[in-house]
């Protein structure tokens, strides 16, 4: 019984190994078969594989002339060796052409953009302020109503400064009076005004005229008027207060013009310049877009967020503008002409970037540097020239100066490439096949 539990556990590891090696055989196949799998799906069966190079079968009638043929003594050695060449088993791989579908290279310029959230101020504004204090005697505007430079907006208890008013006036009166009296006893004799009592009825003239300026400056003060055109702020004002030197009243806004300040990244540096135009929207007025002006920029880029801050002017005559809004700033710059290609058709090796050139059947790479990209298009620049071909599919089978035939697109007919094998072994293989 012991000798036989021992064979069966021999049997049982026989077994196992058996099993483990029948499971790396069969790993070794499935890859064999994706490996080949792979070959076939990119580069195609081979030439001695492939449909087009066996020989339709042939009736006995030919047979046998072929055969009687080929007993009998070739009188052209040279033909006998370009039929030998001609066969399609010998053909050579690197006479067949690769499929690719082409793409005209376009010299048009781009746009570069940049954009930016910015807020719009007005051109003018004020915060109108009391130089004086006094009792409010009379409000002169409604609302938010729209002011022009001068017109008057508050006016003050003035009797007092009215009554100094007219005192300087008598006081610049009894004084030119006084030196008017002077002159005349002057002109009568010399000698009965001194000099000095005319230095004096001058300067008191001089006095007078000086008081009563002060006096009419003060009288003016007590009314308040407009410093700009422009529209009213909400004012919590009425007629009875009392209005403390230095307190604001009303906001004054000339919106005939809205400047918007925003920033630009660091490379859009060198496109800014006085008088550009830009393209700014608001969530206000959707679907409308306002036409602007830069009408100022910073002269250094901020160390912390790498960026110039701009200031733009917008027309606002319609007055569809407020201050405060937020705008979607957009400024555009064209560059010159450059080639323009498709994105599939760039290659990229530890070299740089190329594409391949498509002439008279052959490829060759020229090396590019791409400048900008939008959507499937790339700008380069490099030796591209209107009307150029580019390769856009099938530039992983190309090796310069590679034979190359145009692959039609979906609804086209296909165009067979031609071969690099000489005129008369393609006639005596098109013979064959005939026969």
């Amino acid at each position: 019984m012991r000798r036989k539990s021992d064979n069966d556990q021999y049997i049982c590891v026989f077994s196992t190994t058996a099993l483990d090696l029948m499971k790396h055989i069969i790993s070794i196949l499935i890859a064999a078969v994706l490996i080949l799998a792979a070959y076939l799906y990119q580069f195609g069966l081979p030439a001695f594989l492939s449909s087009s190079d066996v020989l339709p079968p042939q009736n006995s009638t030919s047979q046998g002339q072929k055969s009687s043929a080929s007993n009998a003594p070739s009188a052209d050695p040279s033909a006998r060796n370009a039929k030998r060449s001609s066969a399609p088993g010998r053909r050579r791989r690197g006479a067949e052409a690769t499929f690719v579908t082409l793409a005209d290279v376009e010299v048009e310029p781009y746009e570069d953009s940049y954009s930016s959230i910015g807020t719009g101020v007005a051109q003018q504004s004020v915060t109108l302020v009391s130089e004086v204090s006094g009792q409010i005697k009379e409000v002169l505007f409604d609302g938010t109503s729209r002011v022009s430079k001068g017109d008057e907006l508050i006016k003050l208890e003035d009797e007092s400064q009215r009554i100094n008013v007219e005192i300087a006036q008598a006081q610049l009166s009894k004084a030119l009076d006084s030196l008017e009296r002077y002159q005349s006893l002057q002109k009568r004799n010399k000698d009965v005004v001194s000099e000095v009592t005319m230095k004096e009825a001058e300067s008191a003239v001089a006095v007078a005229q000086g008081n009563l300026a002060l006096a009419r400056k003060s009288l003016a003060d007590r009314t308040i008027k407009s410093p700009i055109n422009g529209r009213l702020g909400l004012a919590e004002i009425e007629v009875g207060d009392f209005l403390s030197s230095g307190k604001e009243i009303v906001n004054i806004n000339n919106t005939k013009t809205i400047l918007v300040t925003f920033e630009l990244p660091e490379r859009a540096v060198n496109i800014l310049a006085l008088n550009k135009e830009i393209r700014a929207s608001t969530p206000s007025t959707q679907g409308k877009v306002f036409a602007g002006k830069i009408v100022a920029f910073d002269s250094q880029i901020d160390d912390v967020t790498r960026t110039v801050t701009v200031k733009a002017a917008i027309n606002n005559d319609d007055g569809l503008l407020w201050p405060g809004m937020t705008f979607t700033v957009r400024l555009v710059e064209e560059s010159k002409a450059m080639p323009s290609i498709p994105s599939l058709s760039l290659t990229w090796t530890r070299d740089g970037t190329f594409v391949w050139i498509a002439e008279k059947g052959k490829v060759k790479t020229v090396p590019v540097i791409i400048r900008n990209r939008q959507d499937d298009t790339i700008w380069v620049s490099g030796d591209l020239k209107q009307g150029m071909k580019v390769v856009v599919d099938g530039v992983h089978k190309l090796r310069p100066g590679a034979s190359i035939a145009v692959a039609g697109r979906t609804g086209q007919q296909e165009t067979k490439a031609p071969t690099n094998e000489p005129e008369s072994t393609q006639r005596s293989t098109n013979q064959e096949k005939a026969q």
